[in-house]
């Protein structure tokens, strides 16, 4: 007979950087790379994919730390989404 616990249900988080006409690619880029990790390229080419096609996925986790990030960027003046997907 097997005995496996129950697993809590943790929501996956993902963040979503919206165009908008407020902040430059400079700005843009340092506070991708202060709060989501990015390196300078990664975070170029995030600001770029956002100005090209209106919206880029930029970061996603477990549990807290993407809904701190979230806030983090939203204070910072960034136009972003959280999206929520259950994970397993």
């Amino acid at each position: 007979m097997s005995t496996k616990k129950k697993q809590k249900r943790r929501k996956r988080y993902h963040i979503y950087l919206l165009n908008d006409e407020q902040n430059s690619f400079e700005y843009v880029n340092k506070v991708l790379m202060s709060f989501c990790g990015h390196n300078y390229y990664q975070a170029e080419q995030c600001a770029m994919i956002t100005h090209n096609t209106g919206k880029a996925h930029i970061y996603s986790g477990l549990g807290v730390h993407p809904l701190l990030v979230y806030e983090a960027l939203i204070k910072h003046g960034l136009n972003v989404e959280l999206k929520t997907k259950k994970y397993e």
